[in-house]
This record gives structure tokens, C-alpha cells and sequence, in this order.
């Protein structure tokens, strides 16, 4: 299986105060073979945890239907996601501290994100 294609996107963080800053964004892309594979994995781990869940006694009427759901959600998530964003570097245009953004799991843009350290929200967004 050929590895995941990733690019390095650059892109421009706003706040409140002072200029907005650049920072780059890397982002993995996926075919649809690597997503078919993705999402049967996750779709395999969670229906296993629901099976190893029957021997759980009374809880199991509750968690093997919650984790077979949940496998199911969880394969037409991974099925629809053609592009993950994995790190976001910059500089807060607030407080001036250079970190690691986090992301939400689903890419996309504008994306709201927190500085760590003056716990301000800001607004990543990709130029077209």
C-alpha cells in the first residue's frame, strides 16, 4: 500500500488584536482505496470490542449495540474523509507564542482554533 499523499499548505491565523500571522498546515490525502481500508480497520476494531463486550453481563445489552452503531459511524466517517489535516504551526497573532494548533477532525475552512497559551479563538484560514 503506497502511503498516504501529504502536502504542506501554508495559511493565515487572525485574532483579535494585532496582525494576522502565517503559519503551515500539513494535510494528508487519501484515495479511495486508502479510505475503503481506513474505514473497514475502524469498522473491525469496533465491532471486536462489541463482541468482547457480551462478556460483560448486564452492561452488554447496552455497550454491544452502542460499539456496533458506533463501528458503523465511524466507517462511513473514515469512507468520507479524502483529506486529513494532521499539524498546524503558528505563531498566535495575539500573544505572539509559536505552538501547535489543534485541529478538529473533520478539515475544513475557516477552521476555529485555541491559542494554548492566552486562550484566545482564533481563525485559521487557507488562502485560495
Amino acid at each position: 500500500m503506497r502511503p498516504p499523499s501529504t502536502c504542506v499548505q501554508p495559511f493565515t491565523l487572525s485574532g483579535y488584536h494585532g496582525e494576522p500571522t502565517r503559519g503551515t498546515l500539513t494535510i494528508q490525502g487519501f484515495n479511495r482505496q486508502q479510505r475503503m481500508r481506513r474505514a473497514l480497520r475502524e469498522l473491525g476494531k469496533w465491532w471486536g470490542v462489541a463482541l468482547l463486550s457480551v462478556l460483560i453481563p448486564v452492561a452488554h445489552f447496552v455497550l454491544v449495540p452502542s460499539f456496533l452503531l458506533y463501528g458503523a459511524w465511524q466507517f462511513w466517517q473514515r469512507l468520507g474523509t479524502a483529506e486529513l489535516a494532521t499539524e498546524a504551526r503558528g505563531t498566535c497573532p495575539d500573544c505572539g507564542t509559536e505552538q501547535t494548533f489543534e485541529l478538529a477532525p473533520r478539515w475544513r475552512t475557516p477552521q476555529p482554533v485555541t491559542c494554548k497559551q492566552c486562550h484566545r479563538g482564533l481563525r485559521l484560514t487557507v488562502p485560495s
